[in-house]
């Protein structure tokens, strides 16, 4: 019994401590760092239309996060207008985002909406945007977004 009792209790405390770990930031960086879309370069999928990493030669820091980049004009396009090439959701899982939940994202599941850069956990997320359409996804997402916004402020 008190091996039982011993067992759930260093679980629940376990749990309450890892509780800050899963505290909303504006932008998704990871665990151990603040790094921005695991190193990849939010101004290439614009301006190459493909994922590239970043490296660490090339950072830009912006709302608490290293952005990185794989050459200097996508480092520099970024720097003038982070708005513009940041991802939406603060790099969450647009999918996720339109459901009402956090997720992290594979930096290889992507899309540019409108001049807007999306990302998505899996496949199957940017599957379901394209299936239901883009636009009603985004409502959903921006109303689930501003909630998360204002829980931060």
């Amino acid at each position: 019994m008190f091996r039982k009792f011993t067992t759930v209790f260093a679980f629940l405390i376990l749990f309450a401590g890892t509780n800050t770990a899963f505290a909303f930031e504006e932008i998704n960086t990871g665990y151990f760092n603040d790094l921005a879309l695991h190193g990849f370069d939010s101004a290439g999928y614009h301006t190459s239309g493909k994922a590239m990493e970043g490296t660490g030669d090339l950072v830009f820091n912006w709302k608490g996060a290293e952005w990185r980049f794989a050459n200097k004009e996508s480092r520099d396009l970024f720097a003038a207008n982070p708005e513009k090439y940041s991802p939406q959701y603060g790099g969450y899982c647009s999918n996720q985002m339109s459901l009402g939940n956090l997720a992290d994202v594979d930096p290889g599941v992507w899309l540019i909406h409108k001049e807007k850069l999306y990302f998505f956990g899996h496949q199957a997320g940017k599957d379901r945007w394209l299936r239901t359409g883009v636009d009603a996804r985004i409502q959903d997402a921006e109303k689930n977004w501003k909630k998360y916004l204002a829980q931060k402020n």
